[in-house]
């Protein structure tokens, strides 16, 4: 009951995810990355064990696709999971269960290290929409990434209407190794999520 944006910066070395749901709460469960790994978002009835998994194994050098079939090997109901890879290879791999709420599916830009899965949406133009305006947009990946989920909610979003949002880029910190989130801002609830997103991003910029 989700839309999701997922995207690699080989030139920042910066990975990240914008997220938006009908649910509360979406950045506790949906969004994941590790700076050189890559970022996983697990959605539609999520199982959020997956991700963690996935980055594990795509740590020991495996491939998106190659992590994305050993996590899932190990759900009890993978029909019902939603699950895109991007890692720091450039690489894209997604997993759209068939029991997702509809209208599910997913768009991946066909150049670039960028894709954004969907369920319980209002139809396709939400994914084409945010993948569109990600590319369109200029700045950093964090204001990309917020410029594609405000396309996709113009596009209409979740079918119950957006309820929270969340947004992570991971990359190289003054704290690594143990610390790698450039930016982690999650809004649990609210009744216009991306507008007051955007609102905590700029007071972020501005230093407050």
């Amino acid at each position: 009951m989700t839309y999701s944006i997922l995207a690699y910066d080989p030139l920042l070395g910066q990975a990240g995810i914008s997220t938006v749901s009908g649910s509360i709460a979406v950045g506790s469960r949906v969004p994941w990355g590790r700076h050189g790994i890559g970022v996983v978002a697990t959605q539609a009835y999520t199982n959020p064990a997956l991700a963690p998994m996935i980055l594990e194994y795509l740590s020991k050098a495996m491939s998106a696709e190659e992590a994305l079939r050993r996590a899932l090997q190990s759900d009890p109901s993978p029909a019902h999971r939603q699950v895109a890879v991007v890692d720091y290879r450039g690489d894209v791999a997604v997993h759209d269960g068939e029991w997702s709420p509809s209208w599910h599916g997913y768009y991946i830009h066909p150049r670039e290290p960028v894709v954004c899965i969907a369920n319980l949406v209002r139809g396709p133009d939400v994914c084409r929409e945010a993948v569109n305006a990600f590319m369109d947009t200029r700045g950093t990946l964090a204001e990309k990434l917020l410029a594609a989920i405000e396309a996709g909610h113009r596009a209409g979003g979740d079918r119950r209407g957006d309820k929270s949002a969340a947004l992570l880029v991971v990359g190289q910190t003054e704290y690594a190794p143990y610390y790698d989130r450039v930016i982690d801002l999650r809004v649990d609830y609210a009744p216009d999520p991306i507008r007051e997103l955007k609102r905590i991003y700029s007071l972020l910029v501005e230093g407050y």
